[in-house]
């Protein structure tokens, strides 16, 4: 019996089934101006800039919440109504260790209707993870959510850092999401 039973924990471990799934410890409203809880009950915390105290923050940019618009066949269109665009970086201190970013994007300015007009790229930690991104382009179009998961990053000095290179126009990102293992 001890050793079916060490062989079925064995084949959990392989397959993933642990019942220990990621962790969210982070999740940001990039541009917000207050906290979303969306229709899954998950929180999201409104934005704010990095100082020398906060654990977590922007590093420069501007932010803007579109009025009247709306993302269609979106589970949480709240998050793509808030940007903070023109920006730095985000930074986030956190516990050494190996975690996901999730990266939420939708192009909602009106100026922006065409391929092309917004591409920059995105760092984490000093390593290039999304290179040339033309949101408008990838996401099929105005006001369509488009998520880049960057799995894997390892954090070894306490920070994580979320750099953007401007390319044509400024960056932007409606929200940010961090998970620990």
């Amino acid at each position: 019996m001890r050793v079916w039973m060490m062989a079925l924990l064995a084949a959990a471990l392989l397959v993933g089934v642990t019942g220990c799934g990621p962790t969210h410890v982070f999740r940001v409203n990039c541009g917000a101006d207050g906290e979303y809880v969306d229709g899954t009950g998950a929180k999201w915390l409104a934005d704010k800039d990095l100082t020398e105290k906060a654990p977590w923050g922007a590093d420069g940019g501007l932010t803007v919440e579109r009025v009247g618009l709306s993302i269609p066949n979106c589970p949480r269109p709240k998050l793509y109504l808030a940007e903070r665009y023109n920006m730095k970086a985000y930074q986030f201190s956190l516990e050494n260790g190996t975690y996901d970013v999730r990266l939420h994007f939708a192009e909602t300015y009106k100026g922006h209707t065409k391929p092309g007009q917004r591409v920059f790229s995105v760092k984490i930690n000093g390593e290039m993870k999304v290179k040339d991104l033309d949101v408008l382009k990838e996401a099929g179009g105005f006001a369509k959510p488009l998520v880049k998961e960057c799995k894997g990053i390892v954090v070894t000095d306490g920070k994580l850092k979320i750099e953007f290179v401007e390319g044509v126009q400024n960056p932007e990102i409606n929200a940010i999401e961090i998970l620990a293992y």
